[in-house]
């Protein structure tokens, strides 16, 4: 498989982690914690805005960009996909503001992925930021 999608990915200024958990237990808690050990500016996106390893979540993408003032952002998505699917709908709103989204195993079905594959870049198919994520960041920091 392609560097590139990873390259680009980590590409962002700015990372939202849709499906942002308080429950260590949770791949949502485990991915934000992820970017927080290796100091990336990440923030989960979680709708009942709760406060996770002290940072607080927001309620939507578009929060993360108003909030942070970030042109670029990255999403990683750990929800159902019928969450996912709707969350798209606000990704494509955005434009070219979202560099990439990373559909975490279990977050996508058919259907969403071929939407995203419409005009983003996209990571899915059972990669995972836990596993490959160290080897995006070096090639992002190759650039």
């Amino acid at each position: 498989m392609s560097i590139e999608p990873l390259r680009q990915f980590f590409s962002a200024r700015v990372y939202a982690v849709v499906g942002a958990s308080p429950d260590p237990t949770k791949y949502g808690n485990k991915v934000l914690k992820w970017y927080l050990y290796h100091k990336l500016p990440a923030t989960g996106i979680n709708p009942r805005e709760v406060i996770i390893y002290g940072v607080q979540s927001l309620s939507s993408v578009s929060a993360l960009l108003n909030q942070s003032g970030a042109e670029h952002i990255s999403v990683s998505v750990i929800t159902p996909p019928r969450v996912s699917e709707v969350l798209l709908k606000e990704i494509n709103e955005l434009g070219d503001k979202v560099k990439g989204v990373w559909f975490q195993p279990g977050s996508f079905d058919d259907a969403t992925l071929d939407a995203a594959r419409d005009g983003l870049n996209v990571i899915a198919g059972g990669r995972c930021i836990l596993v490959e994520g160290e080897n995006g960041l070096r090639a992002a920091a190759n650039l």
